[in-house]
């Protein structure tokens, strides 16, 4: 990665995951790789330090593939410490040694998959925690409800999708006086699995589909993971939730050969995630972490899902964005080329008009 090989700019947003998760003492582990921008995992070393943790550093060459495990000696490291913090350039919180740390409570703190320096400087790490955890409370209430059962995917570039997620909608809560931004959560007790995290830059609503359900056609058009920013949309045809066909141009290729070389049979599961990006503040950058969680953006996940809430376990898990979705729940328009068309930031009014505060929050 090519990166300004100068410390400028604020420090504050990279900071703030730090100082309200990391107590004197701590053994705290950060797990990075020499294509990472070293400048941020030099910040974030400088203010354990400054914290009084007991912090190492495990650098490492790159692994070949997103959600692959670091060095046999690093995934012994992490389930020995109090906090890990993945800084690689590759995805790592789905990989099999962040599960197992977890499994053991083990907590992460999740910043990976090719931030810079300048990106922890504005955009989506920019956005009111509190505000994001009204709307996610209210995205998942008013878009998609608890009893949701059948969505359908368009978009201008093809995209016609449909699938199920009966049971699979989860409502947070929303955010009360004990409510503190940037904290560690543990969501293993509402979503039945080992998941001890706080994602940063965050900003999305999941979904984890039924799996087996969905049928159609499913058009990637900004980026996706490995891939970075897309040069031409990439085509999937899903029969009976697995991808049956990939097409395109030059992304699609690298794609499939992407799949054939590091996935496997689960790899090809799809969508194994469907979810909703809710951070008004998050911009194109060209970069998976913050393309996902544009407002009004889906992401569209292959591989495993057990730790959003589905079944699936697989060697690879890889998002794919559509920047301008149009969304229905079972038969009602809830979003339109990114548009919410219900209330994102309080109740539905039933059979009311549509907020101007929903009109208001596009992009």
């Amino acid at each position: 990665m090519q990166a300004n090989p100068l410390m400028t700019g604020t420090f504050e947003y990279l900071r703030r995951p730090l100082t309200t998760n990391i107590k004197k003492g701590m053994k705290v582990l950060v797990v990075t790789d020499t294509a990472h921008d070293p400048r941020v995992w030099q910040v974030v070393m400088a203010t354990l330090s400054e914290l009084g943790a007991d912090a190492f550093l495990a650098l490492f060459d790159p692994r070949p593939a997103d959600y692959y495990d670091p060095p046999d000696a690093v995934c012994e490291a992490m389930t020995k410490v109090d906090v890990n913090i993945l800084l690689a350039s590759t995805g790592m919180l789905h990989c099999p040694a962040n599960h197992k740390a977890m499994v053991a409570g083990v907590p992460v703190i999740c910043m990976d998959g090719g931030m810079t320096l300048e990106m922890f400087q504005s955009g989506a790490v920019t956005e009111d925690q509190r505000q994001m955890a009204i709307r996610l409370h209210y995205v998942a209430t008013n878009v998609f409800g608890k009893d949701a059962k059948i969505c359908r995917v368009t978009s201008k570039y093809g995209t016609d999708l449909t699938y199920s997620v009966e049971n699979r909608i989860f409502i947070p809560k929303l955010p009360d006086e004990t409510y503190i931004p940037y904290k560690i959560s543990d969501f293993g007790r509402s979503k039945k699995s080992p998941l001890i995290r706080v994602l940063y830059p965050n900003g999305e609503c999941n979904v984890p589909p039924v799996e087996g359900s969905a049928n159609g056609t499913l058009v990637i058009d900004l980026c996706m993971h490995q891939l970075g920013r897309l040069k031409d949309p990439i085509s999937l045809t899903i029969k009976d939730g697995r991808v049956t066909k990939i097409e395109g141009g030059a992304d699609a290729f690298t794609l499939r050969t992407y799949l054939e070389t590091y996935g496997d049979e689960n790899a090809y599961i799809c969508p194994a995630e469907a979810s909703v990006g809710i951070n008004s503040k998050a911009v194109i950058r060209g970069v998976q972490r913050e393309d996902k969680i544009i407002l009004g953006s889906m992401h569209f996940g292959l591989g495993t899902n057990v730790d959003v809430g589905g079944t699936i376990h697989s060697n690879i898990h890889m998002d794919g964005v559509i920047l301008e979705p149009t969304l229905y729940v079972d038969g009602k328009k809830r979003i339109e080329h990114g548009r919410f068309l219900v209330p994102t930031e309080g109740p539905a009014q039933p059979d009311g008009p549509i907020s101007a505060r929903a009109v208001e929050l596009v992009k």
